[in-house]
């Protein structure tokens, strides 16, 4: 198990209360249990340390009760009911009865749990053993034999390491047969947490003297405290850490139960907490009409502090975490007896380097230097309350997610942290499973066979019973991150799909998706899936024309559409189409608005349709009733049509693919098994969610092997690189833009992923020059792969593949599936030879919606699909996608190479981007033209480009004869190079005149009027 902790810059708010102290609820239960006659502790404390306690004291036989919030406490003679007490975990515990335990009226054992084996406490007992105390161990650690008997008295000589050991031995001196005197030697750290034994122990009647320096405790002997009725203050050391977390996000918060924030007039050991949190910024102001102290703010900067910690050693580690975002070097003196706690705070809280903080330990001093923002990392509590909570709250406000061991550590002393940070919507909870497994394991057991029976909606179903609190699915949205855990997803599921049961979605119905990559596609995927209902994603980018063709095309009964999303309204688009001309051709009866612009007026856009009824998401969903039962008799059959997907129309009119859950539960098992991953996996998806890539290779594959999916919103690439980071991404497919702007960013500076290791380049051929490049910079295997939206993958390499496979080609067959080149007869050719690519598989579709004229194009008589790819498989086995068939240029007869030269093209320093098509020719047919995006801060002229290939001995037939220099090529959302678009613009062109080297001009200066150097400006097409 461990604590999930997900970082956020939103404001946290809401109202705790703060409980009692634990530091008081100590000492009055053990006086009370001394003091012959009945006392009242109200105020009750359910911190576990002070449970120990409480157990400490019945098992020494004082009648202790619980009244409502009151402690009632029968004290007198200690009579020991077992001869082994158990202390628990408590240190607190340990120390002040190790010496009280003489007072039983026979010998006990004090032990407690494991760790205490190693909890040393030498120098108290033997400053017992002054006073006449028998407490031995034979390793000066638990367990520890006690033998009865009331303490001589004397002089005791004590080091002032920790408060514990002082004020054990001022609590058993006043039952000594002689006066007592307690001298402290050396430094006097914890003072305060003494000063309140002596105040509690006057408080019930015992006399203690104290010498004016304070180093010095007489104690007259033979003294029997009286009874008392008391109430227990608040607890400023839990308070501490909803103050935290309200200064390091903006806030509202209200902490109730305190009623002063000043130092001086606060009955607490570690009151002086307050005094440095306004030292540091933090706003604090008594509301005394809601009973608490308030803090409210918009955000701010603490300012750094310097802290003698011999006043707050326990404060250490919270302040640690606050300083750490503190405008400067803070600076903690006196901290090494600090190291004596439930573990080594100090070195503890050196994992805050680990989130991208700046702390030093020189031995006497803790620096911490602030940074602006820390990010989210695994890291150990060691088991010590105090280091949980306080990086807890310091992940709170960090950039991603973080886990802490030991989850349930901070139990021992504040048992409502995690309602309370709860309460004040930080988002922090426990999860079943490791936090981070220390060595990869194989793919869940199972053959795509198997995969291949299961429903797209039963992989969320397993899981939420497998694994409920596990990391599901992150939406990570340019300003903020949600996240989703496997039972919150399966359950959101539920919803939506009996919402569509309610709006009469039957199985095989289609519901149309036209939404950004967001936790909402996926819960709509799914609840499709889930009532054997057929999901049609339409991309975000597609507006009116496409958007009513594919209502058109899929006959979708039910549209759910976002209301709006990167300036554009879509539901008031769709409301036109609704209402427009083509609105007699559609099967639309219900549209669901899903609103995803935070702070802005939902309203729902006037339909002048009135056989459509609309809806907004979020209420509609809030009425739905999720019967499992009516939802499970529903569920498909692994046959039964999943997914209607458009191809994305880079030639010509986009085309509906139907895929069963059967074929996408075996093409995302198929890639599992080749590559391979494996449970500790995160799947990253910047790829449309509506695209293949994305919805199969992206959402699906993350649902069959149960890790987190991770969605973006928006690309943009530095914010590629935190979510990344952040979120632990490991995989991604996606296009080769992707990867260029990912290893662009790295190479100006960003932090590159730790935790990413595989990047399939789907699409469009990746240049080799770029996937060596990232390899490089990305530390991450670069795989090569070919699929198709009507197919899956066909083919894929894998990280261990020798480099130039792994990137240079498009990998080999996965398993199950064939691949094959023919000539244009369909005969095979010989090994090596370019030809047309064809493949047979099992994941094939089977033909396209209301098209039979395409589907018989597209498939061969002996029915395997025509790719319309020429291609080479080499005597390896691996495929080398040469270009499409419709790429071809014939000039005069001789084919040019286009990919080749592309790649080549690509390698020169001043070509960013290249697309090569054919541009019509009167005399030789076709002549190729070159659309080249310039690398920024370089040139290049139509004779430098001659220059090149020849450098490079290309033939010059297959030299491009027109250079166009454009600022981006036309690209789909999925990154595909849209050719026919630039077919359209080269037939309009001529051939440039094929110079000669031995020109003059081949040297000389460039010639901006050169006419390769017309920059065109390519819009992003919204028509194909």
């Amino acid at each position: 198990m461990h604590l999930t902790v997900v970082g956020s810059t939103a404001r946290v708010h809401g109202a705790v209360q703060v409980p009692n102290s634990k530091y008081h609820a100590h000492r009055a239960l053990i006086l009370a249990s001394l003091a012959p006659g009945t006392s009242r502790i109200s105020g009750l404390s359910d911190a576990r340390h002070v449970q120990y306690t409480v157990g400490v004291l019945r098992a020494l036989g004082v009648d202790v009760e619980v009244d409502g919030d009151t402690f009632v406490v029968h004290g007198g003679r200690y009579r020991p009911r077992r001869e082994r007490v158990s202390v628990g975990s408590s240190g607190s515990t340990l120390y002040f009865m190790t010496g009280l335990a003489a007072l039983a009226d026979r010998d006990v054992v004090l032990t407690g749990q494991k760790y205490f084996q190693r909890r040393p406490i030498g120098p108290l007992l033997r400053a017992l053993s002054e006073m006449g105390v028998d407490a031995a161990s034979p390793t000066d650690c638990p367990p520890l034999r006690i033998r009865h008997g009331r303490p001589a008295g004397g002089v005791v000589h004590i080091a002032g390491t920790l408060s514990q050991w002082i004020s054990a031995l001022l609590l058993v001196a006043p039952f000594a047969r002689a006066h007592t005197t307690v001298i402290v030697d050396g430094p006097f750290n914890e003072r305060s947490y003494v000063d309140l034994t002596v105040r509690m122990m006057t408080t019930f009647g015992l006399d203690v003297t104290v010498s004016p320096d304070g180093r010095r405790f007489d104690i007259a002997p033979d003294q029997s405290p009286h009874p008392v009725d008391l109430t227990l203050p608040p607890d400023i050391g839990s308070a501490a850490f909803g103050l935290a977390v309200a200064a390091l996000r903006p806030a509202d918060v209200l902490l109730t139960g305190l009623d002063s924030i000043d130092p001086v007039v606060v009955d607490h050991p570690e009151a002086e907490f307050l005094r440095i949190a306004r030292e540091m910024g933090l706003p604090m102001v008594v509301d005394a009409a809601a009973g608490g102290v308030r803090v409210q703010h918009d955000g701010l900067r603490l300012q750094p502090v310097e802290v003698d910690c011999r006043l707050v050693p326990d404060m250490l580690p919270i302040l640690s975490a606050m300083a750490a975002v503190a405008d400067g070097e803070s600076v903690f003196h006196d901290v090494e007896h600090v190291r004596l706690k439930e573990s080594d705070r100090v070195t503890s809280m050196l994992q805050l380097n680990a989130m991208g903080g700046d702390v030093d330990f020189d031995g006497t001093d803790l620096r911490v230097r602030g940074v602006s923002r820390l990010r989210g990392e695994h890291l150990s509590s060691f088991n010590d309350h105090r280091v949980l909570m306080s990086l807890a709250v310091a992940a709170s406000a960090a950039s991603g997610r973080s886990t802490l061991t030991f989850p349930n550590a901070y139990r021992i002393s504040y048992p409502q942290f995690l309602d309370a940070m709860t309460e004040l919507h930080a988002d922090m909870q426990i999860e079943k499973g490791p936090a981070r497994p220390t060595a990869r394991r194989r793919p869940p057991a199972g053959t795509a066979d198997q995969a291949a029976q299961v429903t797209g909606a039963e992989w969320i179903r397993r899981w939420a019973q497998e694994r409920p609190y596990g990391l599901a699915l992150v939406d990570a949205a340019p300003d903020r991150t949600g996240r989703m855990t496997w039972s919150e997803l399966d359950q959101s599921v539920d919803k939506a799909a009996a919402l569509f049961l309610e709006l009469g979605v039957e199985p095989g119905d289609r519901v149309a998706v036209q939404l950004p990559n967001c936790a909402g596609f996926v819960v709509i995927a799914a609840a499709a899936a889930r009532i054997g209902a057929v999901i049609c994603p339409i991309m975000p980018i597609f507006r009116e024309r496409e958007v009513a063709f594919a209502l058109k095309r899929s006959r979708a009964k039910l549209v759910v559409v976002a209301d709006n999303f990167r300036g554009r309204q879509h539901d008031h688009e769709l409301a036109d189409i609704l209402a427009g001309p083509a609105a007699s051709d559609l099967s639309v009866t219900d549209v669901l608005v899903m609103h995803l612009t935070p702070g802005v007026a939902h309203v729902l856009p006037p339909c002048e349709n009135p056989d459509v009824r609309w809806y907004a998401w979020h209420r509609a969903s809030a009425w739905a009733k999720a019967d499992r039962a009516v939802l499970d008799a529903r569920t498909p059959r692994p046959d039964d049509d999943a997914q209607l997907l458009f191809t994305s129309g880079t030639s010509g009119e986009p085309k509906g693919v139907l895929h069963t859950h059967a074929s996408l539960s075996r093409a995302a098992w198929m890639e599992i098994e080749q590559l391979p991953l494996n449970s500790t996996d995160s799947v990253y998806i910047p790829s449309p969610l509506a695209h293949q890539t994305g919805f199969l290779y992206g959402m699906w594959l993350a649902w069959a092997l149960g890790v987190p999916a991770i969605v973006q919103r928006a690309w943009n690439g530095r914010r590629a690189l935190e979510v990344l980071e952040e979120w632990e991404g490991t995989f991604v497919q996606a296009a080769t833009p992707f990867l260029t702007d990912l290893v662009r960013e790295v190479e100006a500076g960003a932090p590159r992923p730790r935790a990413l290791r595989i990047f399939v380049a789907t699409g469009a051929a990746v240049p080799r020059a770029l996937a060596e490049r990232a390899t490089r910079v990305l530390g991450a295997a670069v795989c090569g792969a070919f699929g198709t939206t009507e197919t899956g993958l066909a083919a894929l390499s894998t990280p261990g593949d020798p480099a130039g496979k792994a990137w240079g080609t498009d990998g080999r067959a996965l398993r199950d599936v064939q691949l094959r080149i023919v000539d244009d007869e369909g005969r095979p050719v010989s090994p090596g030879a370019e030809g047309n690519f064809e493949l047979s598989g099992p994941t094939v579709f089977r033909g396209y919606l209301d098209r039979p004229d395409l589907s018989a194009e597209a498939f061969a008589a002996d029915g395997w699909y025509r790719t319309g790819d020429l291609a080479r498989i080499d005597d390896d086995g691996y495929l080398r996608i040469t270009g499409r068939v419709r790429d071809v240029i014939n000039r005069g007869g001789e084919k040019v190479p286009v990919s080749e030269i592309e790649q080549l093209l690509y390698r020169h320093e001043a070509v960013d981007d290249v697309a090569i098509v054919a541009m019509p020719d009167e005399r030789l047919g076709e002549r190729a033209c070159a659309f080249v995006v310039l690398a920024a801060g370089h040139r290049l002229s139509f004779t430098r480009m001659q220059q090149y290939l020849d450098e490079n001995r290309v033939s010059k037939s297959y030299w491009p004869e027109r250079l166009e220099v454009v600022d981006e090529l036309p690209r789909n959302a999925v990154g595909k190079v849209q050719k026919f678009l630039l077919r359209e613009q080269a037939a309009t062109l001529k051939p440039q005149r094929l110079k000669t080297l031995t020109d003059t001009d081949k040297e000389g200066p460039l010639d901006d009027q050169h006419p390769g150097h017309d920059r065109r400006t390519w819009k992003p097409n919204r028509t194909a």
